[in-house]
């Protein structure tokens, strides 16, 4: 293999390499700057690969010629430090913003704010993409060389998020990941830049580069701007301590006598408080006359558990899912709060997952349970609060069980948006449980069971922690009297009756919208309109108007002389928009059945991206021994609507079954990297075809659609198809769309003119 051969492979591959391993680094520093639900990574997502797509764009008009050696160097080298510059704009942007540390923004500034910020790099990856399609010359056509450069790319981004998820992460901090990526980027463009006649100056670039290197490494350098920029995001706050674990940040402040943990920049509870630790526990305790096993989910620290252990012999199983939370608390918690965490039975596992096997067990197997977990304003968290979840509490609970949680309300007045919130809350542990009681305040709690008669009476809740001799500083007679008289708890459940918020469901999960909506009416953002009119919007509408707006502009393009052009971009859009669609709703699937999915992302990403460059390899194959034509692309557009149909059948199947989760694991593994094949075979083909047509001076178009298709999937999946329409409609969506785009490539093979 000659030089110029390895050097074109290693650009390729350090390209999708930084590529995949700096979006997965930067998202979770947009995450601890900004509120991160799927909301929000849905549209980073956007913005990422638009920005891409319109540098691809970019290059293909500053480019229309062969570019030299020297041009590809300098983007490189520009890539290298951008990627510095662009954690630096991150830490910065809630001072340019006025954001306070801890403080929630609103969707369009966090829009706003990345579009910004990720522009000049996304931007860079674009160019580079295109020149890296231009520069190198072998022989074949231009169409070959763009489609190695995509097998080569995918095979790299495979390979970035396998190392990034299970290296990288759990042994590195995010800016040493992302100094590691500019040393890469600079040893590349040292590589390249090696190529230029003077020989000279080649040498002296190198040694330069190398020096610049140890220099920033020996004198800590890279650890001083860390510190540095981290601490902007935290400016006010006298924070002791952080570290990025695999689960996203943990910092830790220190304000006289109060410790406040946060993690991704939200908090999770401060030391000491009272009030928090007894209304997490003891109203749930309360409803019992006699506790003796309680499994507590989450929200331990604080002093939770402390107030659970006044209950005399209470057996306590405590599941956290961060171990180096625990960890890092007994650092900087007092010694009775480690006391009582060691004197609980703690599972470091999802919590999920941990009821899910449980259930296999025989008999029951907690007197109480208590999910003490953040408001379901992600799908993660939204998994703890459907039907499908409280089903399985119900199995482990005694037949006199009593399960507990809480969420965001107000003491006395309920708005229209928080009522609808709680409502579906309520509808869906309705479900499921027999008796419900919920309890007023600025954190509603939900009470449930099967038998057992629960009670808003304070009096008789008061008599039962007296006779477990539990003394409380505010769950007690003088506090409960007030905060649950008979007006708050007949105005509170009013308020719930009042509206008709949907159950919600692990493939229709409904309720992390409405606490969407929610959030959004207290920040007084703009998209408060736009998600109260599409909670009101038929599930029909959203499956039709993207099929009919689809079929309309297909019907144009069918039409006019370029047919064959516009019908492989057309090809390359849906396959682009699809394929995203696909890959989060396997991501989710994943989630829901299996029961987490933190130590397996890498995995998934990876068995997709390397099914993209053995996609990109079959096509070089294939082409070969016969160049594709339209019926080749015609039969690769029908196995696409068979894709989404396939995991359709799988979700119904894994939802009405008990599979194993090795099962569940392998079935959706085999699937995504079948969806990574099939789009790395098509997007070759039609993009082969369509550089056919139009010739070399359009090499980076059809990357430019298929990631402008993925762009737009990958924002209306997670703002609108899956909480409104719901995984397995949203499955149909995108099988119709590609049978639509199916039919058309197959009637410009049979010659029969398309009439509207």
């Amino acid at each position: 293999m000659s030089f110029d051969k390895i050097r074109f492979i290693l650009a390729c591959l350090i390209l999708g390499f930084s590529s995949m391993v700096s979006q997965i680094i930067l998202f979770r520093e947009m995450i601890i700057s900004f509120f991160g639900n799927e909301l929000c990574l849905g549209a980073l997502l956007f913005v990422w690969l638009l920005w891409v797509g319109v540098g691809s764009k970019l290059g293909e008009r500053l480019y229309p010629k062969n570019a030299s050696f020297g041009t590809l160097f300098l983007w490189y080298l520009i890539c290298s430090f951008i990627l510095l510059l662009t954690i630096f704009g991150i830490r910065f942007s809630k001072i340019i913003l006025g954001i306070m540390p801890g403080e929630i923004t609103s969707f369009f500034p966090m829009l706003f704010s990345s579009f910004l910020l990720l522009s000049p790099l996304c931007l860079l990856w674009g160019i580079i993409f295109v020149l890296n399609s231009r520069f190198w010359e072998f022989k074949g056509l231009p169409s070959f060389l763009v489609n190695r450069v995509y097998l080569w790319e995918s095979l790299g981004a495979g390979l970035g998020g396998l190392l990034t998820t299970f290296v990288f992460i759990p042994f590195l901090s995010n800016f040493k990941i992302i100094f590691c990526l500019l040393v890469l980027n600079l040893l590349l463009s040292a590589l390249i830049f090696f190529n230029i006649k003077k020989k000279l100056k080649s040498y002296i670039f190198s040694f330069l580069t190398c020096a610049f290197i140890l220099v920033v490494i020996f004198l800590g350098i890279d650890k001083t701007l860390d510190d540095f920029s981290f601490s902007k995001l935290w400016r006010g706050f006298p924070i002791i301590y952080s570290e990025d674990t695999i689960y996203g940040n943990i910092s830790v402040t220190k304000t006289e006598e109060q410790t406040t943990f946060f993690e991704n920049g939200l908090m999770l509870f401060s030391y000491p408080d009272q009030y928090s630790a007894e209304e997490a526990v003891l109203f749930a305790l309360s409803q019992h006359p006699h506790p003796k096993r309680l499994l507590l989910i989450g929200g331990g620290l604080g002093g939770a558990i402390a107030q659970a252990q006044k209950i005399k012999d209470i057996k306590i199983d405590y599941v956290e899912l961060d171990f180096k939370l625990i960890g890092i608390a007994k650092r900087f918690l007092p010694e009775e709060e480690i006391l009582s965490l060691d004197k609980a039975e703690i599972k470091f596992t999802d919590g999920r997952l941990y009821v899910k096997n449980k259930t296999k067990k025989i008999g029951y197997l907690y007197d109480v349970v208590i999910l003490n977990l953040p408001d379901p304003y992600t799908t993660q968290l939204n998994r703890f609060y459907t039907k499908e979840f409280f089903r399985m509490i119900k199995i482990i609970l005694d037949f006199d069980g009593i399960f507990s949680f809480r969420v965001t309300s107000q003491i006395n007045y309920i708005s229209s948006e928080q009522s609808l919130y709680l409502s579906s809350l309520y509808r869906t542990l309705s479900e499921v449980f027999e008796k419900l009681e919920i309890l007023p305040g600025p954190n509603a709690i939900f009470l449930a069971s099967s038998q057992r008669e629960l009670t808003s009476d304070w009096e008789k809740m008061v008599a039962n922690l007296e006779k477990n001799h539990v003394e409380a500083e505010y769950v007690n007679r003088n506090f409960l009297f007030d905060r649950l008289n008979p007006q708050r708890i007949s105005n509170l459940k009013s308020s719930v009756f009042s509206k008709s918020g949907k159950v919600n469901t692990d493939l229709k999960p409904i309720s992390y919208f409405y606490n969407t909506i929610l959030w959004s009416t207290q920040l007084n953002s703009f998209e408060k309109k736009i998600f109260l009119i599409l909670k009101d919007v038929k599930s029909i509408w959203y499956l039709l108007i993207p099929s009919l707006f689809f079929f309309a502009s297909l019907s144009f393009f069918y039409k006019k002389k370029t047919k064959y052009q516009n019908l492989a971009l057309s090809a390359i859009f849906i396959v682009g928009f699809s394929n995203i669609l696909l890959e989060i709703l396997i991501l989710l699937s994943y989630q829901i059945f299996y029961g987490y999915i933190y130590s397996k992302i890498g995995l998934i990403l990876t068995a997709f991206m390397l099914g993209l460059s053995g996609g990109a390899f079959l096509f070089e194959r294939k082409s070969k021994i016969k160049p594709p034509d339209f019926r080749w692309l015609s039969k690769l557009q029908l196995l696409q609507v068979i894709l989404p149909l396939s995991l359709l059948f799988l979700i119904s199947y894994f939802s009405k079954s008990q599979t194993k989760g090795f099962l569940i694991e392998s079935s959706l593994l085999i699937l995504i990297t079948l969806s990574g094949i099939l789009e790395g075979l098509e997007f070759t083909s039609a993009n082969h075809l369509y550089i056919k047509e139009m010739g070399e001076k359009n090499l980076g178009t059809g990357y430019s659609i298929d990631l402008l298709g993925s762009a737009l999937g990958s924002i209306l999946v997670s703002v609108i198809l899956v909480p409104l329409l719901g995984i397995p409609l949203s499955l149909l969506l995108a099988a119709f769309l590609n049978f639509v785009c199916f039919i058309f490539l197959m009637s410009s093979t049979l010659g029969i003119p398309y009439e509207s």
